[in-house]
């Protein structure tokens, strides 16, 4: 009798069948998720016709770029370097999508053009946790003229712009290691293996109970960093802070990626009245 670890492998073999592998790649991040899918692609389906494909921002663990380095078959580079999106856009600092927001509203305002949707959005619509509202510090911040400059596309410039060059050059189409109960955002956007780009997820439906399961069972190789943090993206990115216990991130990291953290994320800490001390956990 099948078991649900099984089933959910077949399951997940049968949505790789839906694709042709030469026109896909995997975008390897060096973490828990694309890891698994990197196991299942080289060990469980056999399948080498998958280039891996990674982007080395800098900004990563040293046990994930570590990683990251070890298992791609190439390795980008972003298209513009972390202080130079700072200055040009600014750093982020909340949500992406009220970073996103009070970017836009800020741009519309060195245009001198109407502001009239933004501030709709912005001033009447004091909202925490709401998709397209700002929450009431952020607010307050923004129209008292104290609030840094933010903004959401420190990812694009680090990571999606080098990944869609190259699946223009290439002629391919990404593989996602991203699992739908990550964020209410993913669950939302994501509810298929593929959108309408046919960018293919498929492991959207996963659930982190399974698939510490099927690491287990199978030996999977689990970072461990796993072990103080729920996630690993760029090292310190605010957008990980409801995440962390005070400090720990940052603890985690050797003294000259932690320096260059606190001065490339200074003005969101401060702005969070991010508090932490130094204590080597590994």
């Amino acid at each position: 009798m099948t078991d649900e670890i099984e089933f959910y492998l077949e399951d997940l073999k049968s949505k790789f069948a839906k694709i042709r592998p030469e026109n896909y790649y995997l975008s390897y991040s060096g973490g828990r998720d694309s890891h698994f899918l990197y196991w299942f692609i080289k060990e469980y389906l056999k399948e080498d016709r998958i280039e891996i494909v990674s982007v080395n921002t800098g900004m990563e663990h040293e046990e994930i770029r570590n990683r990251m380095m070890l298992y791609s078959d190439k390795t980008l580079k972003p298209t513009m370097s972390p202080f130079d999106i700072k200055e040009k856009y600014g750093i982020p600092c909340v949500t992406k999508r009220q970073d996103e927001l009070v970017y836009q509203y800020r741009k519309q305002l060195e245009k001198g053009k109407s502001t009239s949707h933004f501030e709709e959005l912005v001033i009447n619509s004091k909202v925490s946790n709401s998709f397209y509202k700002i929450n009431n510090k952020l607010h307050d911040s923004l129209f008292s003229g104290t609030l840094h400059k933010i903004s959401h596309l420190c990812c694009k410039y680090l990571k999606k712009e080098p990944a869609r060059k190259y699946e223009k050059e290439n002629d391919k189409l990404p593989i996602m290691g991203i699992m739908g109960e990550e964020s209410l955002t993913r669950k939302t956007a994501i509810t298929s293996c593929f959108n309408q780009k046919r960018y293919f997820y498929p492991i959207w439906d996963l659930t982190s109970e399974l698939q510490k399961q099927i690491e287990d069972r199978y030996e999977i190789e689990v970072p461990k960093i796993y072990n103080f943090l729920h996630q690993t993206g760029c090292a310190g990115c605010p957008y990980g802070i409801r995440y962390k216990e005070t400090g720990i991130e940052l603890s985690l990291l050797k003294e000259k990626q932690r320096n260059f953290v606190m001065e490339y994320f200074k003005e969101s800490y401060d702005w969070h009245n991010f508090v932490y001390v130094y204590k080597l956990f590994y």
